[in-house]
Formats: structure tokens, sequence, C-alpha cells
């Protein structure tokens, strides 16, 4: 079931990244720092086994996303996503604001 939820973020985050057309284009630096708190994000707070196989679902998910982020993430996006402390905020991210 968390595999589902993390592939739900990344989906979201993915449609919101692809939205996201204003902003300017994110730095690659930033891209590595938002992928970096997305992986600590996702193991965060949780039991040491369960973490571990959450580790290692966002692991095998950082070059896809790191990919994502630096050919369609914008500095908004990106800036929001480093600075989130939650996945609940990063998620938040990941929401189209003509969507509200």
């Amino acid at each position: 079931m968390r595999t589902r939820h993390v592939s739900f973020i990344v989906a979201s985050l993915v449609a919101a990244l692809v939205a996201g057309a204003c902003g300017g284009k994110a730095s690659e630096d930033d891209c590595k720092k938002f992928t970096d708190n997305f992986v600590s994000l996702m193991t965060r707070g949780q039991q040491a086994d369960v973490a571990d196989i959450t580790n290692q679902v966002a692991e095998g998910m950082r070059v896809e996303l790191l990919k994502f982020c630096n050919e369609n993430g914008t500095k908004e996006e990106v800036a929001c996503g480093i600075a989130a402390q939650s996945m609940e905020e990063f998620e938040k991210c990941a929401e189209d604001p003509r969507a509200k």
C-alpha cells in the first residue's frame, strides 16, 4: 500500500511540474536537493523495517525523479519541495494552483 502512495505522490508531482510552465527552469543543483529531500522525507518517522523498504522504493525513483526535475521543474516548485519539512508539505508542492 505504501508503494501505491509513493507512486501517487510522484505522479502528482510530475503532473504539477508539467503544468507549471511559468517560474523559470530549476537548476541541476536544486533538482538534486529536491530529490534528496523527497528520499529523506519518505522514511522520516517510520519504523526501521518499513523505513528500509520505503527507502529502497524512494531510492529506486531517484534517477527518474531527478531527470524529470532537470527537464521540467520550475524554480518555484523545486524550491517548495526543497523547503518541505513533511511529505504533506511536499505533496502540496505538486498541487496545481489553477485547481483551487
